[in-house]
């Protein structure tokens, strides 16, 4: 059954108080931080009251909780969209590829998700979602035996360092003059660096010329 006009205007209304109460939440955080959000500096950011903010996200863990798995959807959206091939190296270069350029393209909600977390918080599913699947690739080059340095843990945070590099530099510098081939340049050179098939070959990516 059709839900009554005023039934819609109140579903409607709750939308945008959220929305609003979750922007407000994630320019809080970005400027602060961690340590330095509470409800009361949200309370005065976005003009909602607290009862209001704890009625729609419980607590403030809860509502981190919910701006984050918000976020986060996007970035898994833009993962699970990437076409996969049986060649793990390929995907890795695809899936490294879509992760950077969603930093690049959100440097805001990048920001966001590289706030460090307690130990004791909730797990984010998006966060476990993205995790496997820019993990899944690495660990079938490693059953290969193609890494040629380190080891699977090593592969992984070469890889996020090179990606958060030239995330956060570009945001941070927007005077230089950035490469628009940095990105594909950097990771075809952290693969041909990192892995050595045993047949001796790499199959070759085309390092394209295109602007993230």
């Amino acid at each position: 059954m059709p839900q009554n006009p005023a039934a819609q205007r109140r579903q409607q209304n709750r939308a945008e108080t959220r929305r609003a109460i979750l922007d407000a939440s994630e320019a809080l955080l970005l400027e602060r931080g961690l340590e330095g959000f509470s409800v009361r500096k949200l309370v005065e950011r976005c003009g909602y009251s607290a009862p209001t903010i704890y009625h729609h996200f419980r607590d403030k863990e809860g509502l981190i909780d919910a701006l984050l798995e918000q976020r986060l959807e996007v970035l898994t959206d833009e993962l699970v969209r990437v076409p996969l091939v049986e060649d793990p190296v390929q995907n890795l270069r695809a899936l490294t590829r879509a992760f950077a350029k969603f930093g690049l393209q959100h440097p805001t909600h990048y920001q966001l998700l590289m706030q460090v977390r307690g130990e004791g918080d909730r797990q984010i599913e998006s966060a476990e979602r993205a995790r496997h699947l820019m993990e899944t690739p690495i660990a079938q080059i490693a059953q290969r035996h193609w890494i040629e340095l380190g080891d699977t843990d090593a592969l992984s945070q070469a890889i996020w360092t090179m990606v958060h590099g030239i995330v956060s530099l570009r945001a941070l510098r927007p005077d230089v003059d950035w490469k628009d081939e940095l990105l594909e340049q950097s990771i075809e050179g952290l693969i041909r660096g990192w892995l050595t098939p045993k047949d001796g070959r790499l199959i070759a990516s085309p390092i394209r010329q295109e602007k993230a």
